[in-house]
Formats: C-alpha cells, structure tokens, sequence
C-alpha cells in the first residue's frame, strides 16, 4: 500500500533521512490517531472530557505498540489512523447529507484507508458502511441515502489507481504464499488467557498455538472500561437516552464480533469467507477492537455528573497510560545508524531481501538467495555489456557483440506485464521462461542500445484515468457547491 510512502517522500523532498521520516510517520500515526479518535467521540457524546480519555485509549492501546515496537507495521498503523476520521466523517454527513464538506471529508477518509492498508481496508469498509447506513436511518435522512454509497464510489475512485490494480491482478503474481503455511491463520489465533489475562511482552514473531513471542493483549484497564461501556450500554436503553445507547449499542456490538473473530471459535466464519484467508492473522480484528473500545470509553461519562468529569478522564487516562506506557519503547536503539549504513552492505541486503516472496510474479521457478546483480549477464555467446542503469520502470544498457552468432542475455529484472524491450529503438521479443523469471533477449552481433520500458496493462490505464476522473468530478463539485452557497 502507497499512502505511508508517498507522504514519506513528500518528507524526504525537504531533505530529511529516510530513517528520520520513518519514524516520523510512525510518530503521526499516534498523533493523527488521537486527533481523530478526539474528535470522533467529541461530536458522538459532545464531552471533551470523554473524548480525551477515549484518544488516549487508543493511542495507548497494546496493539498499537505492537504495531509500531515490535512488527515495525507501518502501513497497518497507517490504516488504524483512518478508523475513527471514517467514522467521524460519516456520522457528520448524516447530519447533513447535503453539506459537501462531509461529503468530500467522506471520500477522502475512505480512500486514505484504501491506500494505506489493504488488510484493514478488507476488514474496516463493511463496518464503514454499516455504520453510514445505520446513522442515514437514525436521523431519517432515507431520501439522501443515495449520497452514502456515492461518498464511497468517489472514495475508490480516487484510490483506483492503486486499488484496482492490487485487488483485480491478483493473478499475475504468486499469492499462494500469502496465505499458506506460516501465514495460514489457522495458526494465529488469540487465546483467552492472550487477550485478557496475560501481560508478558515480547518483540518475536506470531507462532503457531498460544506460545506467541508478541503480546496479544486487550490491556489493562481497557478491556475492563470496554466491558463497562457495555454495561453502560445496558443502562442507557433503560434511562431512555435514544442517541446515547444507539452510539454504544454499535460499539458494543463491534467490541464483542472484533474479538470473537481472534478467537479460534469464530473458525466456522473463517472457513466460509475466502478472502479472510488474506488476513493471515485472526489477532488483526485487535485494531477494530480497540477502536470500537475507545468508544465505548466515552459513554462512561453518561453516568457522572458533569463536575466530575474532569476527575474521571484524568483517573482513566492516568491508569491507561501508567499500566501501557512500558510498552512504547523499542528493543534494542543504535545510535550510531543512519541511512548511509543501513541503505549498504549487510543491512541493505537484509531490508532488500526480507519481504522478496511477496507478490512474486507467477513465472519465477526459483526463489532468490541473494541481491540482483548490478548488470545483465551473458548466458550464451560472447558479449561486452557496459552503461546499465536502472529504474522501477526503466532500464537500458549497451551491448556489443563482436561474434557471428546471437549472445543470450539476461536482465536482472523479472517479467512482469507489460515490459516493452527495444533493440536501437526497435520492440524485439523476449522471454522469461527461465528459472528465475527474468527477462531473457537474443542480441545479433554488432553493437546495440537495449532499453526496457514498463507500460501500464489495460486495467492501470482505466484505473489512472478513473482516479483522475474522480479528482476532478471532486473539485467541480466543491467549486459548483461553493458558488451555490454564495448566490
């Protein structure tokens, strides 16, 4: 996913290192999560004092410091971020379908999750349009219930470009590894004494059965204040506070099926839904769940009288923070690295190779044991190759054969459609059909310039296009509504 690491080259074009923005992102993804979780909670209860205690339950939840501390999950942290500005924005737009500030803080909240995350944006968009319909229906807005779905076909129409392509080439990579032996979440689920009971905290990875080296923890106090804002919800159907017991009946109910979900009970739902498959580890529903439990921190506030209030968020937030702030520290600190080191040697060879299997293309017979090589090699024949450069979508090198017979040549890139290959500006064919999947040409004798050229496929022509269309539907739009309101 894109969003982390186009806003982290927007950074780095000020000059920043890469491991400074690194952190810089992952440090807004606290703030930012705040931010938004404030405001959420704020226009649900109208109570700063709830919608402190309910940002500092989510900035502070365990699952967040797993995230950030020990899996390094930047893109995952990024998605979480966009769960509360959804739903802050959704709930604003019911209140006013026709106001085209919601409505545009509507689209863009969902696609900045669309391209922050693929996993939460499986997990998180149908809870999204629960949540829109069921607020549409609360303050009887059914005619201007057609804008919703319109907020989020303008949503993945500005994330097309990415989202398509990523959803709909599923095909043209090997994804069977993204869901098949260590990664099948059969082997991943939350036990009780997990979730509730145990506090021990390490920076391995998620194994098989309830011996994980990573917490997987609700926390402390938050699984406690969760359960009491259930309770709470209780209280309020009987107290008759209509809007009130709707917000925590909805969180309530997005608690309780998040954490069913990390359960290996919930295996019967996991088994019959395909593309769960793709979220590999059931204890992921821990980002829904905390949010949803953050909500329903707020509703605590509904049962003290308002001159407490400012007692009671400082209580919580205090316990919240004293009881997970341990948490937030890294393992191990080098103060000595900088990009220069890590980008070279060893160090860049481990970032380069760690995630390789990944959305290998479907032709690769053998996986690689080590880095590409810094130029094309000759297979067959006898060749001098000089001047190569390369680029993600870009590569050319020059090519002298001074014998009577074609030299075989491989580029250290794998195929993947659609390369374009051209001999002194000429398409010439190619192949890829050997073990590493690598494009392989036959150069004549005599001297050439190779140029490799990646070309969109169909689908991510129509899918640039649509984001562009959808980007500029979007500002006609604000432009049309804003001299409406001026007339």
């Amino acid at each position: 996913p894109v969003f982390a690491y186009y806003l982290g080259m927007f950074f780095r074009l000020f000059g920043l290192e890469f491991i400074f923005i690194s952190k810089l992102l992952f440090f807004l993804t606290y703030l930012l999560s705040g931010l938004f979780m404030y405001l959420l909670v704020n226009a649900l209860f109208v109570n700063p004092f709830a919608a402190v205690t309910a940002a500092a339950f989510f900035v502070f939840a365990p699952y967040h410091a797993v995230d950030v501390y020990v899996r390094g999950a930047m893109t995952e942290s990024w998605g979480i971020v966009f769960f509360p500005a959804i739903f802050f924005s959704i709930f604003r737009f019911s209140q006013q379908p026709k106001n085209p500030f919601y409505f545009t803080l509507t689209a863009l909240s969902l696609a900045g999750l669309f391209l922050a995350h693929n996993i939460m944006t499986l997990l998180f968009t149908p809870v999204a349009f629960l949540w829109g319909l069921f607020w549409f229906s609360i303050h009887r807005q059914l005619k201007q219930l057609f804008r919703l779905p319109l907020s989020f076909f303008l949503g993945v129409g500005l994330s097309a470009f990415f989202l398509l392509p990523a959803f709909l080439e599923r095909s043209l990579v090997k994804i069977d590894t993204l869901t098949s032996d260590y990664y099948n979440y059969r082997l991943h689920y939350a036990s009780v004494r997990q979730l509730f009971f145990d506090r021990s905290w390490g920076y391995g990875p998620s194994q098989p059965g309830p011996e994980d080296k990573l917490s997987l923890q609700l926390g402390w106090p938050h699984w406690w204040i969760s359960f009491s804002g259930i309770l709470a919800t209780i209280f309020l159907f009987f107290k008759k506070k209509r809007q009130e017991f709707l917000i925590s009946f909805f969180a309530s109910l997005l608690y309780l099926g998040a954490l069913a979900m990390t359960h290996s009970k919930s295996v019967y739902l996991w088994d019959r839904l395909p593309l769960l498959a793709f979220v590999q580890f059931p204890w992921r529903f821990l980002g829904i769940a905390m949010f949803a439990g953050a909500i329903l921190s707020g509703s605590l506030f509904l049962f003290i009288k308002k001159k407490y209030h400012l007692y009671l968020a400082i209580t919580l937030s205090f316990f919240i923070i004293a009881l997970n702030f341990g948490y937030f520290r890294v393992d191990q600190y080098d103060p000595q690295m900088t990009d220069e080191k890590k980008l070279s040697g060893k160090e860049y060879t481990i970032q380069s190779m760690a995630t390789l299997m990944d959305y290998m293309p479907t032709q690769v017979q053998e996986f690689p044991k080590e880095l590409a090589p810094d130029s094309p090699w000759i297979v067959t024949g006898d060749a001098q190759i000089s001047q190569f450069r390369k680029r993600s979508n870009f590569w050319r090198f020059t090519v002298e054969n001074s014998t009577n017979q074609p030299a075989t040549i491989k580029v250290p890139v794998f195929n993947f459609p659609h390369w374009t290959v051209l001999l002194d500006q000429q398409p010439v064919a190619f192949r890829d059909n050997n073990p590493e999947g690598v494009i392989e040409l036959d150069i004549p004798p005599v001297k050439y310039t190779v140029v490799g050229r990646f070309e969109n496929t169909p689908l991510r022509s129509v899918a640039n296009a649509l984001s562009m269309t959808s980007l500029v539907a979007l500002i006609l739009y604000l432009v049309i509504s804003d001299k409406k309101s001026l007339s």
